[in-house]
């Protein structure tokens, strides 16, 4: 990773904290005249008429981190993600009319927060309808903006409420310089924040700024996790005197470049070599654990419009540390829900467990939906819009979206599905290798093109060719059940593999790439397939580190 250059004097470290710490505002918010402005609510003396949106949500001036002036609008005692501030502009605002909104919001949660800028009204047959303004991620303890300076306000509209919400979770946050203009009024705001190793103040440089907070806070509680993150420049997961060194050296020009990463000793893992079906006691992996997950609902642009996602965060999940990843696919007739909310699946509990019984390391599970693409298709929706935008936000072995680092993180990063979920499990491969290394078919062979088994397996093999990587770099476990429906058309294809030099037939990864499992006399069904991921997926991640 190359070297930030210094912009700028290097000021004292006392004076450069000094300064960081007084300052409270950023660039103008107002950048029209006074006539075009139709409300500006700046939170200084009182709340603007703005209330709480849910029950028990509560809304008070604060002096503490505004924007801009001398107050904010917090807003605490939220139960739900769309509990938040609301404010009424049935009187000031016309339906059938365009107007420009901008709202500057703030979180202090360890995590990243995803805003909504919403707006609520009832149509003419008097439904309520729900319809989103603008959407931002701000990072913990950055203010973002959300605006959209040409909004109209849909003809018929009544009762039109305006209000902020989070994408998931209850933590409380705050608002300021709250504004509605005429429409096409560009309205200033905070810009984007940028996460950058060194970066503690995210201000964009790495200077004396960064090293006073650093200094200041070693050993101690930052106020968020990215600032720890960002201090920690060596990635050991505390921040001391070895990142504190780094700082004088790199600020004196003594050092142009980042350290090398930190890493803990890694022991090798106990595989078994020949692995065969075990299941799980379930009324211990099924019930709930005193060490829970959490499943978060989240949404992105998908192809043909906004998608749903489903994220397991496990128990403890910090911002601050890098979790393997794992994107688990559902079958034909069922969508993302399936995973965690069907009787027969409950997966977020048998990670739990297996995580609590140290079955596996932490880590975090995605599930998606192919059903915009199709199962064979999905790949470029995983590529191009699902990964970015989990990634982006969560914290991953990946430094960045950017394509070289989802490829030097591909050790750390899986791939599975049941059935079609399976079937889209082969696609991806044949199509991802260079940003996944493992994958997990389950009840499903690769479908394409009519092809025969060994056509299959010879285009599973030509994907690897064609990706040029060795025998070590790519791991494949598959699984069905002896009288599953699948297993005429799987089998088959594993056995031309078996032929095939590209692929090494052993449970142990540190010996080879390829296993195939039979469970006897189970069935196409998501309560034995269940048992399939709680073998599989502990032997993923332990290679190429």
């Amino acid at each position: 990773m190359g070297h930030k250059n210094i912009r700028g004097a290097v000021c004292s470290s006392a004076t450069a904290l000094a300064l960081l710490l007084s300052a409270t505002a950023a660039m103008p918010v107002w950048a029209a005249d006074d006539a075009d402005c139709i409300f500006r609510d700046s939170f200084d003396t009182d709340d603007c008429g703005w209330g709480g949106r849910g029950s028990g949500t509560a809304v008070a001036v604060s002096s503490d981190q505004p924007y801009q002036g001398s107050g904010a609008l917090l807003v605490s005692g939220r139960g739900a993600e769309w509990h938040g501030p609301q404010k009424d502009i049935s009187s000031v605002c016309s339906a059938g009319t365009a107007y420009s909104f901008s709202v500057c919001a703030r979180c202090d949660s360890t995590q990243n927060v995803t805003f909504l800028l919403s707006l609520a009204y009832k149509d003419a047959s008097g439904t309520t309808v729900y319809d989103h303004l603008a959407e931002a991620q701000t990072m913990s303890g950055n203010y973002v903006q959300l605006a959209n300076a040409e909004y109209t306000i849909p003809s018929g509209a009544t009762d039109t409420v305006l209000y902020v919400e989070t994408k998931s979770g209850s933590a409380s946050f705050l608002i300021d310089e709250a504004i509605c203009a005429k429409s096409g009024t560009v309205i200033d705001g905070p810009k984007p924040v940028k996460f950058t190793l060194g970066d503690v103040n995210t201000d964009g440089t790495i200077n004396a700024v960064d090293f006073a907070l650093a200094k200041r806070y070693m050993g101690s509680n930052f106020p968020n996790k990215t600032m720890q993150r960002a201090a920690d420049v060596d990635q050991s997961g505390t921040v001391d005197l070895d990142d504190i060194t780094w700082y004088q050296r790199f600020l004196t020009v003594q050092e142009t470049a980042y350290p090398e990463p930190v890493k803990p000793p890694v022991e090798p893992y106990d595989y078994d070599p020949a692995m065969k079906f075990h299941a799980f006691n379930e009324s211990v992996y099924l019930s709930n654990s005193a060490q829970a997950g959490k499943v978060v609902e989240e949404y992105y642009d998908g192809p043909k419009g906004r998608n749903r996602l489903y994220v397991y965060l496990p128990y403890g999940y910090d911002e601050s540390r890098q979790y393997n990843i794992l994107y688990l696919l559902h079958g034909g007739g069922e969508d993302e829900t399936t995973l965690f909310f069907h009787k027969d699946t409950q997966m977020q509990h048998i990670f739990d467990h297996m995580i609590e019984n140290g079955d596996m390391d932490p880590m975090i599970i995605v599930t998606p939906t192919w059903n915009q693409t199709g199962a064979e298709y999905f790949s470029s929706e995983l590529r191009e819009r699902v990964i970015p935008f989990v990634e982006g936000k969560y914290s991953t072995y990946a430094k960045s979206t950017d394509p070289a680092d989802l490829q030097a993180s591909r050790f750390h990063r899986a791939y599975g599905g049941f059935s079609m979920g399976s079937i889209s499990t082969w696609g991806v491969l044949t199509n991802c290798l260079d940003i996944i290394a493992y994958y997990m078919p389950l009840s499903g062979e690769f479908r394409f093109n009519n092809y025969n088994a060994s056509q299959m397996a010879r285009a599973v093999a030509d994907a690897i060719d064609k990706a040029g990587l060795q025998k070590n770099e790519y791991f494949i476990f598959g699984a069905t059940g002896s009288n599953d429906m699948a297993q005429p058309n799987m089998t088959p294809m594993m056995n031309e593999m078996r032929k095939l030099s590209q692929f090494v037939e052993t449970s142990d990864f540190s010996q080879g790439n390829f296993w195939y499992m039979i469970a006897d006399g189970k069935e196409h069904w998501w309560q034995h397939v269940r048992h399939y991921v709680y073998d599989i997926l502990p032997t993923f991640f332990h290679e190429g580190q």
